[in-house]
């Protein structure tokens, strides 16, 4: 496989890159000595899933691609995903040539036919497939699938959090993402692909659902947000990494506060990863949303079309003629 475009839900650049952590999260840190890598920022004024993502496939800012709505609904003047007009980097590598799987990018309902098979990202009113892949009747495409299947209660969101604790919930939470990371080679052994995008919500999840549970008089403890983090670089970030491939792409939307006494809230913050042949190994780069599309597309040896973002790509190859050149020059 070519590509494997891993993103991370809510990744943020405010924790991971702070001194305060260095040495905690060995695997990560580990990933990030072996890509060029950066603070990934989003719009200020949409530091938030709908708008954010969309910027990401399609290397645009939200006023040109027009999805400004939190969760890509056709509200205010916002498009949805069924009428943005803009190209999205999976319809760009199918018109390359390249056959594209797609499971659980947020924003994506209703699937899409494409080269390859597209499975519907939250927010998703119901399970939405397109192509040859076979999906359980029970999949969740998201934790936050199983607490909408609770009663509805008004001002306070969903029964889910009276029926569950805070612990038991986040047990959930991490389960969903275990079970996605066993179906995945299931559907590529099925049905291989070139490029395989795929998404993971974990971490921005456990801040939502800590604001839920101190709506409800639960003490708010940012302790838990780096606990998941714990879990994500020692359990699920191995198994996520399994998936082999050329090239590999890891970015967020947003990211979070390092640091919060009581509700949380994102912040514009991100992150990306780039790793493969080429590639300058541990050189820190920070980029914008709008420039990972053009960036990957660079990667895989396309030429991006003109669009808001540029590619923040550094070949090492490149790299080391620029040092021969300054050599010859006499200035190193």
């Amino acid at each position: 496989m070519h590509l494997h475009f891993l993103g991370i839900d809510g990744l943020a650049a405010s924790i991971l890159f702070d001194p305060d952590h260095q040495g905690r999260w060995p695997q990560l840190e580990a990933l990030f000595r072996q890509s060029q890598y950066g603070i990934c920022d989003c719009e200020a004024d949409y530091q938030f899933t709908g708008p954010s993502w969309t910027s990401i496939y399609t290397g645009q800012t939200a006023d040109i691609h027009g999805l400004k709505d939190l969760w890509g609904r056709p509200r205010n003047g916002s498009k949805a995903f069924v009428n943005v007009s803009e190209p999205y980097i999976w319809d760009i590598l199918n018109q390359n040539g390249l056959t594209t799987g797609v499971a659980t990018m947020p924003i994506t309902y209703p699937a899409r036919h494409v080269q390859g098979w597209m499975i519907a990202g939250f927010p998703s009113p119901r399970l939405s497939v397109t192509g040859p892949v076979t999906v359980p009747a029970d999949f969740l495409v998201d934790h936050s699938e199983a607490i909408r299947r609770t009663q509805p209660l008004p001002g306070i969101g969903y029964a889910w959090h009276d029926q569950m604790t805070l612990a038991e919930d986040i047990e959930h939470l991490k389960q969903t993402e275990l079970r996605k990371t066993e179906l995945v080679p299931q559907w590529l052994a099925a049905q291989p692909v070139d490029a395989l995008f795929v998404q993971y919500s974990c971490l921005d999840r456990v801040g939502h659902e800590l604001n839920n549970y101190a709506r409800r008089s639960t003490p708010f403890d940012y302790r838990h947000v780096y606990e998941l983090y714990d879990w994500f670089d020692a359990d699920l970030l191995p198994k996520l990494l399994q998936v082999e491939a050329d090239y590999l792409v890891i970015v967020s939307d947003h990211g979070w506060p390092k640091w919060a006494e009581e509700q949380g809230s994102h912040d514009q913050h991100g992150v990306y990863a780039l790793r493969g042949p080429d590639v300058p190994a541990g050189m820190r780069l920070d980029a914008r949303n709008i420039d990972i599309m053009p960036t990957t597309l660079d990667l895989l040896g396309f030429t991006p079309p003109p669009v808001a973002g540029h590619s923040v790509l550094l070949r090492s190859s490149e790299l080391d003629l620029i040092d021969e050149h300054l050599e010859g020059l006499g200035y190193l």
